[in-house]
């Protein structure tokens, strides 16, 4: 039977309270897509990383948000 992990150590990492053990920092997570909020700020970072074709998509257009989140994507 393993040894309890103290909550303090739990707080350390942010791991669950309802997890037996330490969250490990070696997940494997898909990345997520970098967000903008305007336009001129998603055109700016395209430039920067040399992307010469891309569309923005607005992730937010479909829940009819006032407030946008756009993404950049390479075609």
């Amino acid at each position: 039977m393993a040894k309890k992990v103290h909550t303090k150590q739990k707080r350390m990492v942010k791991s669950p309270t309802h997890l037996k053990n330490i969250r490990g920092a070696n997940r494997l997570r898909a990345k997520r897509p970098r967000t903008f909020k305007t336009e001129d700020a998603a055109n700016g970072w395209a430039e920067k990383q040399g992307i010469k074709k891309f569309k923005l998509v607005d992730l937010k257009e479909a829940s009819g948000s006032e407030i946008k989140k756009i993404k950049v994507v390479e075609l």
